[in-house]
């Protein structure tokens, strides 16, 4: 069967956002088969939709948009398990906040292992600083960059690079669920739970 044969029949009028979720999971399934950027064919992508290449130009302006904004989900849906979590908790206590936050971002790549891979086992391509600034994972930056805004508004310090503390909770609380994943221990969310305490314990101080 060629090509031509297999592109899906035009959207009518009003289904643009239709096609666009449809490139978007069809990326996503390609991304967790490549696992890189740099791997990916537009073409497939295409195939995999049902939509003719030009296609994907009335929606993103090149390979990188296209992956960016399917990563963008998962850290959307990242995001919203962390915003719920401290809705949750006690509005008064800033530290209570940022705890629930950290125990859902564990909870969250425990819970949805297939799109927390897809964050961190998708290969991208460099982009410069000014573009680099847009990147998804900004959610994550900017949430606990807020949260520990709210800490220091309540009168705690935090220790170290102030600049450098939201990245030091992302990469300690991703590190320390990775070593969990793969240790051959009993799968005991407690301990979890316990490195995040620790974690604020080493981080913030009156």
């Amino acid at each position: 069967m060629g090509e031509s044969a297999a592109v899906r029949p035009r959207n009518p009028r009003g289904q643009g956002e239709r096609l666009r979720e449809e490139l978007l999971r069809a990326t996503e399934r390609l991304l967790e088969e490549v696992g890189s950027e740099d791997a990916l064919s537009l073409r497939a992508v295409a195939r995999e939709a049902g939509v003719a290449a030009p296609s994907i130009y009335r929606h993103f302006a090149d390979k990188t948009e296209l992956v960016w904004a399917t990563l963008e989900v998962s850290y959307e849906r990242l995001a919203h398990a962390m915003t719920d979590a401290a809705g949750q908790a006690d509005e008064g206590d800033p530290v209570a906040r940022l705890r629930a936050q950290l125990r859902a971002y564990c909870r969250y790549a425990i819970e949805h292992p297939a799109n927390y891979r897809l964050l961190y086992e998708t290969r991208q391509t460099p982009v410069g600083p000014e573009r680099l600034a847009g990147h998804p994972a900004g959610l994550l930056v900017r949430s606990w960059h807020h949260a520990l805004t709210a800490c220091e508004e309540a009168g705690w310090r935090v220790r170290g690079s102030r600049s450098e503390a939201p990245y030091l909770l992302w990469s300690a609380v991703h590190g320390r669920v990775m070593i969990w994943q793969v240790m051959p221990s009993r799968k005991d969310t407690s301990r979890l739970d316990g490195f995040v305490e620790e974690l604020l314990q080493l981080l913030l101080e009156r």
